[in-house]
């Protein structure tokens, strides 16, 4: 017969075998429904339904996101300065067919947060190169339910050489200038970017867009129209080649 005194270190040691497993499992489990929340937010966003995106979100003034490419840099703090927004957006646009992967994950699991950061490449038919991303996320778990907090994008592929980089910088300087009021100068930029990229449905219609700030409704309609070639199921270049012809219009 075992004596008791042996008994009880083998139980403990036991008991604590039992409880680490259960909270590895736990944590496994929680990493995953993490994942499942961030491809949740862009799954949504692409097919444009802007409840399930609302609902990946923290909805409040703690709520972050930012956006860095090499031509620009926002942060949004509070979901009034960019929820709203984002969600007339989704529902003011038609689906969009996309293939995103997601790879190189590393997240951290302290309690209710959570930290989560990893590569990201979209390809969209109607782009001509991929997006390439390394995107950050933090959650928090409010009634055993994960939400996102905090995001930030880091846009590589508006970096360097490739041809996503030097249109990105392109689109960026361009609005940039048209932002300033300096007109003329957007649009010798964004002439720049549609010739280089003739096959970018979106460098045609922010070329249409600062045509039509210049009062050249011709150049304008002819821009948004090969927008519209490229990518048909753009609402918002539609309604702007409408608005267009109606003031040529007698």
């Amino acid at each position: 017969m075992v004596p008791a005194a042996r008994l009880l270190p083998f139980a403990c040691a036991v008991l604590a075998s039992l409880a680490s497993a259960q909270l590895l499992r736990a944590q496994s489990a929680d990493v995953d429904e993490v994942k499942r929340v961030i491809k949740a937010e862009t799954d949504t966003y692409y097919q444009r339904d802007a409840d399930g995106w609302k609902g990946t979100w923290i909805q409040d003034s703690t709520a972050i996101r930012t956006f860095i490419t090499s031509g620009s840099y926002s942060v949004a703090l509070g979901w009034d300065k960019f929820g709203p927004s984002t969600i007339e957006s989704i529902r003011s646009s038609p689906p969009q067919a996309v293939q995103v992967e997601r790879t190189n994950y590393v997240v951290r699991i302290d309690g209710a947060l959570a930290w989560a950061e990893y590569d990201e490449r979209t390809i969209s038919p109607t782009d001509s190169v991929p997006l390439v991303a390394r995107q950050q996320r933090t959650l928090v778990k409010q009634n055993g339910q994960w939400r996102i907090l905090s995001a930030g994008s880091f846009v590589g592929s508006s970096f360097g050489t490739a041809p996503g980089a030097i249109e990105s910088r392109l689109d960026g300087v361009g609005r940039d200038l048209s932002s300033a009021k300096k007109t003329r100068d957007a649009i010798e930029v964004l002439e720049l970017r549609a010739r280089l990229f003739p096959r970018s449905w979106s460098a045609f219609a922010a070329l249409g867009e600062a045509y039509a700030s210049a009062g050249e409704t011709g150049l304008a309609i002819r821009s948004y129209e090969k927008s519209l070639a490229i990518n048909p199921k753009s609402d918002a270049g539609r309604a702007a080649l409408a608005k267009l012809r109606e003031r040529r219009s007698p």
